[in-house]
């Protein structure tokens, strides 16, 4: 069995789909995904890219809260990662710690963090955008996140790393779990660009 293939299956263990709902979006169909039991779902989990199997870029772009533009182009050359989050969503929030970390940590390697804050109000996601050590596209409908190639709409929290040249080549549905970025990280820091 290839490294692929066993990573995915061992992440796909380690999650769970919960159905939620939450207020506004009662109507519309929101997953979290919670770590806590056996994944119903076997697109839940780590997926990585080869390099020859990626499609072609992708440019996810939008407004900050407080209206600034900002896009994933803004970081041309450098490894994004993209992190689906609402401020509702306990996994959401169990894994911001160590997505700022990530962030902070890679920043010196190239390493560029962008939060897509999903199906959330701006104003209930004030207080965890103040503490981020990178900015969010203010997605309140959730319209940008469906526009992600393999990422299943509404599913949060959902990652996509971008390589260099702006292509998806890891996605994680799910929350990141500890250890999880530093070495997909560091094995996209290092492919030529």
């Amino acid at each position: 069995m290839n490294r692929r293939l066993l990573a995915a299956g061992i992440a796909v263990a380690a999650v769970s789909l919960v159905a939620c709902s939450s207020g506004m979006y009662a109507e519309s169909p929101v997953v979290t995904i919670d770590a806590t039991s056996p994944a119903a779902n076997p697109q839940v989990g780590l997926t990585i890219i080869p390099g020859d199997e990626r499609d072609d870029p992708l440019v996810i772009s939008g407004l900050t809260a407080d209206g600034t533009p900002i896009s994933t182009a803004d970081s041309a050359g450098d490894v994004v990662v993209v992190n689906a989050w609402a401020s509702w969503c306990p996994p959401c929030r169990e894994e911001l710690p160590l997505l700022h970390l990530a962030a902070e940590t890679f920043a010196p390697d190239g390493v560029a963090f962008l939060g897509l804050n999903s199906l959330d109000d701006p104003i209930a996601a004030a207080s965890l955008l103040a503490t981020s050590p990178y900015r969010s596209i203010n997605d309140e409908d959730g319209a940008i996140l469906q526009t992600i190639p393999g990422v299943p709409p509404s599913s949060l929290p959902s990652t996509v790393i971008l390589d260099r040249k702006g292509r998806v080549a890891v996605r994680v549905i799910g929350p990141v779990r500890e250890g999880q970025l530093e070495g997909v990280l560091a094995l996209l820091i290092d492919e030529p660009a």
